[in-house]
């Protein structure tokens, strides 16, 4: 079993890199937040894939946060998808919360409340950047979830998005999907028809 000090150092040496970095907490030994086992992810990463997992309420947002005001604190521009809205307050200083002082008091670490430039953007009319995008982009599984549709809606989709790419056809906008999705079915169920009968 490893002591305290062990771990300590084992942690050092794992987090300890050539380069900028950005600070993600402290590892936890026995239930003990270690100050001195700080764990941190280098900036050199940070230009990869990665995935924050976790069940709902283990920090996954504020892990993503925290990445996101490092990379910018170093001069570098982050795209956030944030569905929610909850990353959105990094364009406005902090309020000091007991919660806060209590995990900077574990870490060791002095918090400061301070904003973040941020540019939001939008695909709807809410107020933001305008982005604009082809139905085709969405693909039909998270086209299906935005309009909240059942799993038979889900399948006509699916099936005019199948339809759509073995004709080589665009689907650029609604109005063109809308088409494609009273013509489809009716097409798609003569051939089905047709392959099936002896």
């Amino acid at each position: 079993m490893a002591t305290k000090e062990t771990f300590i150092e084992t942690v050092q040496k794992g987090y300890t890199f050539k380069g900028g970095t950005i600070p993600l907490g402290a590892a936890v030994f026995n239930g003990e937040v270690l100050k001195e086992a700080v764990v941190n992810i280098p900036l050199a990463t940070l230009n990869r894939h990665g995935l924050i997992a976790g069940a709902t309420g283990t920090g996954k947002t504020k892990t993503l946060q925290a990445l996101a005001e490092g990379l910018a604190s170093n001069g570098v521009s982050v795209m956030m998808m944030d569905i929610k809205g909850d990353l959105s307050g990094m364009a406005m200083p902090g309020n000091p919360h007991p919660k806060i002082a209590e995990r900077q008091e574990k870490l060791g670490v002095e918090w400061k409340p301070q904003s973040f430039p941020c540019e939001l953007m939008s695909l709807s009319n809410e107020k933001g950047v305008r982005l604009r995008a082809t139905v085709s982009e969405f693909g039909p599984v998270l086209f299906s979830k935005i309009l909240g549709l059942n799993d038979t809606q889900s399948g006509v989709v699916s099936l005019v998005f199948k339809y759509s790419d073995d004709r080589s056809l665009p689907l650029l906008d609604l109005r063109i999907l809308r088409k494609y999705c009273s013509i489809v079915p009716t097409k798609e169920k003569k051939k089905l028809k047709r392959n099936t009968e002896p």
